[in-house]
């Protein structure tokens, strides 16, 4: 029997039988890569249903600012896609809000998104040359105010003439000392004290106006400096004097310049 020739393929035969495979792999690429591009287009149709939509946002620990106002601040979400909504940037904007001291945004499936508040306490008012602030029990400016709502709070001059910066980090550091001041004082049942009022100096130091006279304290110590005035004021009272600085920032020693007569 004649054995049937072996036909060798070319170079024409083995592209043939190359190009399928590289099809194939070709294809399954193509389908590999198009999985996230899929997943992502349908992800975003989803998220954008009627269904998935923030129909509810609720607030807690809100006492001195409004729900609607707050809600205005951070932009309403009512409507967004509960899917696609930013916790973290809905954070980063209530604690951008000024009587904001810390806060928790989440959401709350189907439908509502909530935020637990941390608020500022209102702690004193300060009088300035650009107006009325009140500031936290921190220092922290909060909000600049014209009516007397506030009146039941403690009261800090700021005779600055550049006034206070509202929310300036700089008012902070000399706003708490002056609230420490504000403390020694009320803790201190004098009549002697009566009618003094805290300020704030050029320097940043806080000090005490009682009677037309400037009371320097500088920092620290300042419920033993209260009680150290107490008892020179009696004495000043008893000689009749009428200073016009009384100096308490040197240990175990008071520095009394009396008024020039006019």
């Amino acid at each position: 029997m004649r054995s049937k020739p072996k036909i060798k393929k070319g170079r024409a035969g083995a592209a043939r039988g190359f190009i399928p495979k590289l099809l194939v792999i070709a294809a399954g690429a193509a389908l590999v890569a198009g999985v996230p591009f899929a997943a992502g287009a349908a992800y975003r149709y989803v998220s954008k249903l009627p269904m998935f939509e923030i129909r509810q946002v609720k607030v807690t620990g809100l006492d001195f600012v409004r729900k609607e106002d707050f809600v205005r601040y951070i932009g309403d979400p009512r409507g967004l896609s509960f899917l696609r909504y930013s916790i973290s940037d809905a954070q980063k904007k209530a604690d951008e809000h000024p009587w904001v001291k810390s806060s928790i945004v989440r959401r709350e499936a189907p439908d509502t998104v909530r935020f637990e508040v941390v608020e500022r306490i209102p702690a004193a008012v300060v009088n300035t040359a650009a107006g009325r602030y009140v500031i936290d029990s921190d220092g922290y400016v909060v909000a600049k105010i014209n009516d007397p709502a506030w009146d039941f709070l403690p009261v800090i001059q700021y005779p600055s003439a550049q006034g206070m910066k509202l929310l300036g980090e700089k008012s902070v550091g000399p706003m708490k000392e002056a609230l420490e001041l504000v403390r020694a004082v009320r803790s201190e049942p004098s009549e002697g004290l009566a009618g003094s009022a805290v300020s704030v100096a050029e320097d940043g130091n806080p000090c005490l106006l009682l009677g037309g006279a400037v009371v320097k304290v500088g920092r620290d110590g300042y419920g033993e400096k209260i009680k150290r005035l107490t008892e020179v004021s009696a004495d000043i009272r008893k000689k009749g004097w009428k200073p016009a600085l009384i100096d308490l920032r040197f240990p175990g020693k008071v520095v009394v310049r009396q008024a020039r007569a006019s």
